[in-house]
């Protein structure tokens, strides 16, 4: 999968039926890295909307915003201090 095209999958919302269920995508662990992003992404079809279950998923990121890592660890630290 080209750039371009991940571009164009950002701005498609298909129904819950047309999403692939995450918990069917299986990788090769033994695989290098870029391989098993590779199979993912061919099984995932569009990494910006899949399904757990029966719950639709959809991923955004916003340009400038806190990297995930810092984001994690700011919610994780908030769910402790409860």
């Amino acid at each position: 999968m080209t750039a371009s095209q991940l571009r164009e999958l950002q701005n498609i919302v298909p129904s819950r039926e047309q999403r692939v269920d995450i918990n069917t995508i299986r990788l090769d662990m033994d695989a290098p890295a870029a391989v098993r992003a590779e199979q993912y992404l061919r099984q995932i079809k569009n990494p910006y909307a899949f399904r757990c279950g029966n719950v639709a998923v959809n991923v955004r990121f916003s340009h400038g915003g806190k990297p995930l890592a810092q984001a994690m660890q700011s919610y994780l630290a908030a769910l402790a201090g409860r």
